[in-house]
């Protein structure tokens, strides 16, 4: 076996461990790509590099793990990954042990791989870990024209005014989707039209008069000065009684016309696989169409 050393990360780590993830996620799709910059944003906006066990090797970066419990005892999402020419000895398995340790015994660590990996799910079952559900990845060819899609709603682009309206939406919109958790507005806030990778300029809402009923927000994977290649509409919903009027199709035609002007080469979403709004069926109608499936762990409820 090789000798493996694991120790917290540290604030210099963030190069590296940029470099890790990146490398990780275009040899296994693991994960996403990531840039100096996204690490030291998570690292002073959402968890502390103690949050973050590395694996190394000579000193070279072999394998990363990221848990930071909430403290309400929510759902928190792990991540972490291994290099290709380092699975099998061991490293997975230690660096998901040091991250469910970090819980307590009612936590609730969420994990997820990609429906193709069945070393992944292996592992996570090993450790008591139960599939809860599947997510699909789906994209769009900007190639493609536009579907026409109409409402009686008014769509308008994204304002630095509509924060407070967005979040209520928000609350309402996804309230009944699978794992939703309720945020005070400030920590939404933070989450979303405050993240460095928003786009506001390709991101709209619908509204009723006064009312914000409906919204689709973009955002680029990655904190770049380099132009994206994708862009994630990252959250996209309509308050129940505003239903069936047309909302989300009208919401991304827009955003694919203007994702389209921007020069975007692709859309991105991701939607849960049963999810009981009939989503699927209106990004299939958009021209949206599935790349892969992941897949979701936690510990049995």
């Amino acid at each position: 076996m090789i000798s493996v050393t694991y120790r917290s990360a540290t604030m210099a780590d963030a190069a590296p461990l940029a470099r890790l993830r990146s490398v990780i996620r275009e040899t296994t799709g693991h994960g996403r790509p990531a840039t100096e910059a996204d690490v030291i944003r998570e690292f002073t906006a959402y968890a502390t590099p103690e949050a973050v066990l590395l694996a190394e090797v000579g000193g070279d970066l072999v394998g990363w793990g990221f848990a930071a419990p909430n403290d309400d005892g929510g759902r928190s999402f792990l991540g972490g990954g291994v290099l290709p020419e380092y699975q099998g000895q061991g490293i997975g398995r230690h660096l998901l042990g040091w991250q469910l340790d970090q819980f307590g015994p009612a936590g609730l660590p969420i994990v997820s791989c990609r429906s193709t990996d069945q070393a992944t799910q292996a592992l996570l079952r090993r450790f008591g870990l139960v599939l809860e559900r599947g997510f699909l990845w789906m994209t769009r060819d900007m190639a493609l024209p536009t579907v026409p899609a109409t409402t009686d709603l008014r769509i308008a682009a994204y304002a630095p005014g509509d924060d407070h309206a967005l979040w209520v939406a928000h609350q309402e919109g996804f309230g009944e989707h699978f794992g939703f958790h309720p945020t005070p507005f400030e920590e939404w806030a933070g989450r979303f039209p405050r993240d460095e990778r928003f786009r506001p300029d390709l991101s709209y809402a619908a509204w009723d008069g006064d009312d914000l009923v409906a919204f689709a927000l973009c955002y680029v994977p990655s904190v770049t000065a380099e132009p994206a290649k994708t862009v994630v509409i990252e959250q996209v919903a309509t308050r129940t009684p505003w239903r069936g009027r047309g909302a989300a199709g009208a919401l991304l035609a827009t955003v694919i016309d203007a994702a389209r002007s921007a020069g975007v080469p692709e859309l991105a979403l991701n939607v849960d696989g049963e999810n009981p709004t009939g989503a699927i069926r209106i990004y299939e109608k958009a021209g949206f169409v599935e790349s892969f499936r992941r897949l979701q762990f936690s510990r049995p409820q």
